[in-house]
């Protein structure tokens, strides 16, 4: 899925309720992370819910893989991978992610 798509889901949706439960679906699909990722030095701080966050270069352009104990959470951070993951770094760093979840 790409970012064009994502916006084009959560406008069909139309109200709240309906998008909330296509984020908790797209936190189910979001892939485990790897045995062992769970760790401090990958664990956000500062977040309510636990969250963690393994980012890397590869080829060129940023890899991410993450994962929360909280439903929406999860969601938020498959959000977040569709406007990211496999992005030059250059990208990443002029994404403005406000901007595309005003859109």
């Amino acid at each position: 899925m790409d970012t064009e798509e994502l916006i084009e889901n959560f406008d069909l949706l139309g109200d709240w309720e309906a998008r909330f439960g296509y984020l908790i679906e797209l936190g189910r699909a979001l892939p485990a992370l790897p045995p062992g990722a769970k760790t401090d030095a990958n664990k956000v701080t500062g977040c309510m819910s636990q969250v963690w966050l393994v980012g890397d270069v590869d080829g060129g352009v940023m890899r991410y893989q993450a994962d929360s104990d909280a439903h929406i959470v999860r969601g938020l951070i498959a959000v977040l991978l569709v406007l990211l993951d496999g992005k030059p770094p250059a990208t990443v760093l002029a994404t403005d992610v406000g901007a595309t979840f005003r859109t």
